[in-house]
């Protein structure tokens, strides 16, 4: 058995997936980079939106909703920036890591037959996060298990999604540098959004919190 994580693409991130593999598989002579410049920048938002965005109807305040709002904008506002500094005008060679490494190792077909933008998760991973879920039900709630299952899946993402996605990108030392320290910042902002989200939710709150994620674990037969 194998676990992911892994979401649903909207419409459009399906149709650029769909487009992008069309152009490179038939070895369209045009430029490579515009498709992978935009299939990566549209899997971030949707990311960004699958964790965190949708978790501000979750909060019971208007005030804290509008501080929940600030914390997300400012994580989106330093992703799209770093994403801009980091994806240029490579040559279609050098775009095929990145392209292998999204359409390889990030995206699977689950159990019911639809493609997920996602990666698996190591077993320890898993562990923790399928622990940390199973302790939230109508009768228990262990909020720290919960917490740990939530900051493991989102760090797990971040790894994947942007450290070893930019692993693929041809850099400079610069450029190259800057990843892991806008990935700490990025880091930063989900834990302050978790810190400010779970400690004003009551228990019927963290359990709709772990329903709403439970969709995004996957456990596939090998």
């Amino acid at each position: 058995m194998t676990h992911y994580f892994g979401f649903l693409p909207s419409d459009e991130l399906s149709d650029m997936i769909a487009e992008a593999e069309r152009i490179i598989e038939s070895n369209e002579q045009v430029d490579y980079y515009p498709y992978r410049n935009k299939l990566t920048q549209q899997i971030a938002r949707e990311l960004l939106d699958n964790l965190l965005v949708s978790l501000i109807d979750v909060i019971p305040n208007a005030e804290r909703q509008a501080s929940m709002r600030k914390i997300v904008g400012t994580i989106e506002r330093a992703t799209e920036t770093l994403l801009n500094i980091l994806l240029g005008k490579d040559k279609n060679e050098d775009i095929m890591p990145s392209f292998n490494f999204l359409k390889n190792e990030s995206m699977f077909i689950d159990n019911e037959g639809m493609r997920r933008v996602g990666f698996a998760l190591s077993k320890e991973s898993a562990q923790t996060i399928t622990e940390g879920f199973a302790a939230m039900t109508p009768d228990t709630v262990d909020k720290v298990k919960f917490k740990t299952a939530l900051e493991t899946m989102t760090e797990d993402a971040l790894t994947h999604f942007m450290s070893r996605f930019t692993e693929t990108l041809k850099l400079g030392m610069i450029k190259r540098k800057s990843v892991p320290v806008a990935k700490a910042a990025i880091d930063k902002g989900m834990s302050m959004a978790l810190n400010k989200l779970l400690p004003q939710l009551p228990d019927d709150g963290l359990n709709r919190l772990a329903r709403f994620y439970r969709p995004f674990l996957i456990d596939m037969a090998d």
